[in-house]
């Protein structure tokens, strides 16, 4: 037997023996339709996730200060989990507008072995691309800061209660949330109207500006939009070849459990 059989690049072993996804149904009203009602759905998400909780501790607590960006690790836990849900419901109901279900944004089948293992080696493919993009760039703009911090919103972790919240909103939650609403809703919109290339890099762009952490006054997070365009450049492919989500939520919740041990370490 000849050895080319065995010999397989690393791109050819994500995509398997599995066909192509069906293709995606037409009827999400056109690219910016969809990235106007993605980026609604993310801002409303964060504004009544804010309204609600800050009612809360009003009503919990009168006359205390109900600014919950300052708030302790349990209000910032609910603030994360009222904004995800928010989104994911909003996401439902686009979709349920348009005569659209959840397969259409790759959540028509459950999770299989096939989505760990291209998930596993998905993340290692992120991380080799983010290591040789980020040499490339270094040896190119020596001023390149790549240690920049993100403001996560859990600052002190004092208790075990403390830290098993941090963690649950912060390698749990954003990775499900920002998967139906990026590469599920975002991409899939795109992607019924565009090519594959297009529609990956204006996702991906999209979330890597998200990331920049616009408008706190704090220095903009070129590193952090960096690391996020990559991530969603692999999140993109997997979406793509697999037809579903689960492999770019694994690697996500990955990604986000070790930037939750540096950042806490």
């Amino acid at each position: 037997m000849s050895d080319d059989s065995s010999k397989k690049t690393f791109w050819q072993s994500l995509k398997g023996k599995q066909k192509s996804p069906p293709k995606l149904p037409k009827n999400f009203g056109g690219p910016v339709k969809v990235i106007t009602t993605t980026l609604l759905i993310f801002i409303i998400s964060q504004l009544v996730a804010a309204f609600l909780i800050g009612i809360a501790i009003s009503v919990a607590h009168p006359g205390s200060s109900a600014d919950v960006f300052s708030g302790s690790t349990p209000t910032e836990f609910f603030y994360v989990l009222v904004a995800e849900a928010l989104a994911v419901g909003m996401v439902w109901l686009a979709l349920r507008g348009r005569g659209l279900g959840l397969a259409s944004i790759g959540l028509g089948r459950k999770p299989g072995w096939k989505d760990l293992k291209k998930g596993l080696l998905g993340f290692g493919a992120f991380y080799v691309i983010l290591i040789i993009v980020l040499m490339v760039l270094t040896a190119l703009i020596p001023s390149l800061n790549t240690d920049q911090k993100q403001n996560v919103g859990f600052e002190t972790l004092t208790t075990s209660l403390d830290q098993i919240l941090a963690f649950v909103a912060l390698v749990v939650l954003p990775p499900l949330g920002e998967e139906v609403l990026v590469r599920g809703y975002l991409y899939s919109g795109l992607r019924s109207s565009w090519k594959f290339l297009p529609a990956l890099l204006v996702t991906s762009l999209i979330f890597g500006v998200a990331h920049l952490q616009l408008g706190n006054g704090a220095p903009l997070l070129w590193a952090a939009a960096l690391d996020t365009f990559m991530l969603s450049v692999v999140l993109v492919y997997l979406r793509e070849k697999t037809g579903a989500l689960y492999a770019g939520m694994l690697i996500h919740m990955l990604n986000n459990l070790i930037a939750f041990g540096v950042h806490f370490r």
